[in-house]
């Protein structure tokens, strides 16, 4: 067993030498009586069978256990050789430290230059204006979803520039999502409306295949007083083995949904009442609705407002035991990835202007397709004011998944919601060689491959194969991504050097992102999460982030998703980051503010690549205020430049790590941390950079200083 609170590096080599399908060897650093991944400091997947794979992992056990030991174990049937296995103490890495002292560096840096500012065309100024009350809408309406459609369908056939909504409270409950299709040159002003929805599926609003158009004034919101998307409870008591909890809810008297659905339940802060702190834990349940592998919660009522929750498996029975206490404060999101509230796709020069949604049962807003030039001013997503909700949308604030990019946000409020603020990729696939012209798929959704898209191969390690060709078929039964295709090309394939490829359809390219003014608080996950290229991050407020303010990577797994082409030509400048990453995720990169990696095969990984295909980074004039870990984690990249930033820790946690407001890199070249100012504090323990020894080379640290104030 391993001693608590200690630095080790593990080392071992595995080669499966025959697995089925689903079967792999996962190999853990857990406590010996702890059966859940709670407490795992440590993990990774070895699926490739034929393949000799050596991998290093480093890791700090915990202070509260004793029982920490490497664990290697199989998923069904698996035969592998697991060999050459070391544990050593220590952290393998190398220390620079900033100095009162440090002359500054003045030396030119050539570094990146983010996004060009473009244009989002407005529309022709409106000769016609129609109102939808002309087609019956009207607040006294138990729903107006078919006289929304009225009008602008009425819009659209007869080339009206402007539709307005008189001001007042409208409804809707249709499963029918309100729909502006194809409108060319148009405005739709709410007039400060609120919309509010209560349906049981569909989307809320649908914006498609529209040109020039301006959608403004209105507020959106779901119906809370009989349906809530989500809750706080507190415990009031906990079985001594765990199998169960009782809870009450602090803001009903008698809860409306008495058929409640538990998704997720999640830790609160009681000093921001938003999700995430130091030690605390969250679970799920009913994530996905209908579906097997995410059961629904077992409880039953004891009260109008209180509930005995029933552990459904070990793994939560552990939890409830070990980390569930009488007095702590949870929120339960009821909805997850379920109704979005403002789809868009295949637009092109669409403004959003003055829009708020106050709440709705999965994204805010969802962006997708052959979407281009597209805008967010003054629009948010926040608590509607005067409640005591916990939560806005129960998912991404805004979800950009494949786009053809030119993407600006200013002047927006995301707050409180159910994961990232915004998460901007697009979508790739694993495929491994079956032919000369064709590949065979894994884990990949083909559904949005067109015959003559052009697509480009990447090595298993995102290396370059110098290849590109023209997509000309697939073949195959079933739509989603666990199906198995074949894709042929136009032209032959290159030698396949690993496991398979990964492939970049360059039909998408969620590119040229500017992101200004803004403020991203108080929500699950990250507040931005960036795996694309051209981008600019400037003058914007980072606020108790759950899992970190800006995440850079790339990836792919086997078994969820794979997403994005890398990402460069990145600047994040004179931005205010203050008490992100709470939860201190990613604690063996340091708890990082701002997370540059990749993920290969599973999402997180051990496994790493010396290929920088994170690169030409730049982060400067940055206020990094009372974080928990690292400013910055740098893998994967190559051209990175933190420069002129300050970093100020003046607030203690229950355990401050050595590494607070420090600066990790692992596998990077070409890094260059210059002329940053730490303040002296006994909470800046380490002022520098830990860079590992064996990965990291070319890495310029000077004119870094520690100061009093």
């Amino acid at each position: 067993m391993l001693r608590p609170d200690t630095d080790y590096i593990a080392s071992l080599t595995v080669k499966i030498l025959e697995a089925k399908d689903d079967s792999f060897v996962h190999v853990i650093i857990r406590p010996l009586d702890v059966n859940d991944g709670t407490m795992d400091v440590g993990r990774i997947d070895f699926h490739d069978v034929g393949t000799v794979k050596k991998i290093k992992m480093k890791f700090r056990t915990r202070k509260d256990t004793a029982t920490y030991a490497l664990q290697i174990h199989p998923k069904n049937k698996v035969l592998a050789i697991v060999d050459d296995i070391t544990i050593t103490e220590g952290t393998g890495e190398s220390y620079a430290e900033a100095a009162p002292d440090a002359k500054p560096f003045t030396k030119q840096i050539e570094t990146a230059t983010g996004a060009k500012d473009f244009t989002v065309d407005m529309p022709k100024p409106a000769e016609k204006t129609v109102s939808v009350a002309d087609f019956g809408a009207k607040p006294e309406n138990p729903d107006n979803c078919r006289e929304f459609n009225d009008a602008i369908k009425f819009c659209k056939e007869n080339s009206i520039g402007k539709l307005v909504v008189p001001k007042g409270v409208y409804r809707f409950t249709s499963n029918t999502p309100v729909k502006f299709d194809g409108l060319k040159d148009f405005e739709f002003d709410g007039q400060d409306s609120e919309f509010i929805w209560l349906k049981e599926r569909g989307g809320l609003i649908e914006i498609a295949n529209c040109e020039r158009v301006l959608f403004g004034n209105f507020f959106v919101d779901w119906d809370w007083e009989k349906d809530p998307v989500g809750s706080i409870v507190k415990i009031n008591a906990v079985a001594p083995d765990g199998s169960y909890l009782d809870a009450s809810f602090t803001d009903y008297e008698k809860f409306p949904k008495r058929d409640m659905r538990i998704g997720i339940i999640e830790g609160l802060d009681p000093a921001t009442m938003s999700v995430g702190y130091e030690n605390g834990t969250s679970m799920g349940f009913e994530f996905f609705k209908g579906r097997a592998d995410t059961p629904p919660a077992k409880y039953g009522w004891l009260s109008d407002n209180s509930f005995r929750l029933y552990a459904n498996d070990q793994g939560k029975r552990s939890i409830f035991a070990r980390s569930m206490k009488p007095g702590m404060l949870f929120r339960i999101r009821h909805y997850v990835y379920d109704m979005v509230g403002i789809s868009m796709y295949d637009n092109k020069h669409l403004t959003l202007s003055n829009v708020t949604i106050y709440s709705c049962p999965s994204h805010g807003f969802l962006s997708l397709g052959e979407q281009h030039h597209w805008q967010f001013l003054n629009t948010n997503i926040k608590l509607r004011p005067g409640t005591k909700r916990p939560l806005t949308c129960s998912a991404d604030h805004h979800h950009i998944a494949r786009s053809q990019g030119f993407f600006k946000m200013d002047g927006c409020d995301f707050g409180f919601g159910g994961d990232d603020c915004l998460n901007v990729h697009d979508t790739t696939g694993f495929a491994s060689k079956s032919g000369e012209k064709t590949l065979t798929t894994k884990n990949m959704d083909v559904s949005y491959y067109r015959p003559g898209d052009l697509v480009e191969l990447r090595n298993d390690d995102y290396s370059p194969t110098g290849y590109t060709s023209k997509f000309v078929k697939k073949s195959g039964d079933g739509k989603g991504r666990k199906d198995v295709f074949e894709l042929t090309f136009e032209d032959p394939l290159p030698e396949q050097k690993g496991s398979g490829f990964i492939l970049f359809n360059k039909r998408f390219g969620s590119k040229n992102i500017i992101i200004r003014n803004s403020y991203f608080h108080d929500n699950k996950a990250r507040g931005l999460l960036l795996l694309t290229n051209d981008v600019t991050v400037e003058n914007n407020r980072f606020f108790h982030n759950e899992m970190g303010a800006i995440k850079i990577e790339t990836g792919y797994t086997f078994n969820v998703w794979s997403e994005g082409y890398g990402a460069s030509n990145i600047v994040i400048r004179n931005n205010k980051f203050e008490n992100v990453n709470p939860i201190g995720a990613y604690p063996n990169e340091k708890q990082p503010v701002i997370y540059m990696s990749v993920y290969l095969k599973s999402d997180p990984s051990v496994e790493k690549t010396a290929y920088p295909i994170l690169n030409n980074i730049l982060v400067e004039k940055n206020s990094f205020i009372n974080n928990p870990g690292a400013i910055a984690y740098i893998c994967s990249a190559g051209n990175v430049v933190i420069r002129d930033n300050s970093i100020v820790n003046s607030v203690s946690r229950i355990e401050n790590q050595l590494f607070r407001g420090a600066i990790g890199a692992a596998y990077a070249t070409d890094v260059k941390i210059v002329n940053n100012k730490w303040v002296k504090s006994p909470y800046n323990l380490k002022p520098g950079i830990f860079a590992d020894i064996e990965t990291t080379k070319d890495i310029l640290f000077e004119g870094n200083t520690l100061e009093e104030k």
